[in-house]
């Protein structure tokens, strides 16, 4: 399982929409905060702000010079971005050696804060001797298969395995693996992957996310049954067809959950048909009435009682 995010800056196309960057399968962006000791980019916050509000999970990123101290630069980079937003450094050209490196990140902790990935590509790493990078944050390395500019599904299908591989004795966490994708109308964009799920990444941001509902949620079937269904331990439903079991297993695991489909002896175990939740009665009485009371028959109420209690026990966020 991976998960998709950009890097961005003042660069790129002032008129990128974030919330359709989600909405196409981007999940985080890294932003440009500063470089050096007096550079700020000024679309910095206009991106965070607008990264946030799509509900991207946000790093910044500084680039870091050699030509200035580490404590100038860290002092640049709290011109600009607020306490709660990790740093990144960016290391490659220009950058200097593993000193300032180390410096530069023990200052940012210092002050306060979180340093959660180091960007230093292998081809400089290489450049500066192949050191060993033990005690600082895991690699967010880049390489790409080619420069031809596609789609995040073709870009990313690219990918060989082995350019997972780490160095200086750090793993990559993060991979920027391609310059060139396509995305929310806009091209070329760097495109990046985390190999696991969104709130992994979270926590390797230093971030809590709120415990969505839908990872607690149960999908099997009955024993040699065929019908599929899923469950919380307090309710259950019927899933309706194989598009909505993909949905389901998809979102499942991208909060974390077990996307798999298990198979019971007893279906109690993912709760029982709506018999524990709460069903709209005056809605239950208003479809009765809809229908004439005097030409209900009992096979007609009991199929507006399941259906009232399908709809009230369907997960919320699902299907």
């Amino acid at each position: 399982m991976a998960i998709f995010g950009l890097d961005i800056s003042h660069h790129q196309d002032l008129k990128l929409d974030l919330g359709q960057c989600r909405r196409e399968g981007i999940e985080f962006v890294f932003i440009k905060a500063s470089e050096g000791s007096t550079f700020l980019d000024p679309e910095f916050a206009a991106n965070l702000d607008e990264a946030r509000t799509a509900g991207l999970l946000t790093c910044a990123y500084h680039y870091l010079r050699s030509s200035a101290s580490a404590a100038a630069q860290v002092s640049n980079v709290a011109r600009a971005v607020p306490r709660d937003v990790p740093v990144i450094p960016d290391v490659e050209t220009g950058s200097g050696g593993i000193g300032l490196l180390r410096d530069f990140v023990d200052r940012l902790r210092a002050n306060g804060y979180h340093v959660p990935l180091t960007y230093l590509p292998r081809w400089y790493w290489q450049q500066l001797g192949s050191p060993s990078l033990a005690g600082l944050p895991p690699l967010w390395s880049s390489r790409y298969p080619d420069n031809v500019v596609g789609s995040l599904t073709d870009e990313w299908a690219d990918v060989p395995g082995h350019y997972w591989n780490g160095y200086g004795g750090l793993d990559v966490a993060v991979l920027q693996f391609t310059s060139s994708v396509r995305i929310a109308g806009h091209q070329p964009i760097d495109a990046n992957a985390y190999r696991g799920t969104r709130e992994q990444l979270a926590v390797l941001l230093g971030r809590k996310e709120e415990d969505h509902p839908v990872k607690h949620l149960i999908l099997a079937r009955e024993m040699g049954g065929p019908a599929v269904w899923v469950g919380d331990g307090l309710t259950r439903r019927h899933i309706a067809d194989e598009t909505e079991l993909a949905g389901l297993q998809y979102w499942i695991g991208q909060k974390g959950g077990d996307p798999t489909v298990r198979e019971f002896a007893d279906l109690r175990v993912l709760g029982t048909p709506g018999g524990t939740v709460d069903v709209d009665e005056g809605a239950l009485a208003k479809e009765l009435l809809s229908r004439g009371w005097d030409g209900v028959t009992a096979a007609e109420v009991r199929e507006i009682i399941i259906g009232a209690f399908a709809r009230a026990a369907k997960p919320e966020g699902v299907g």
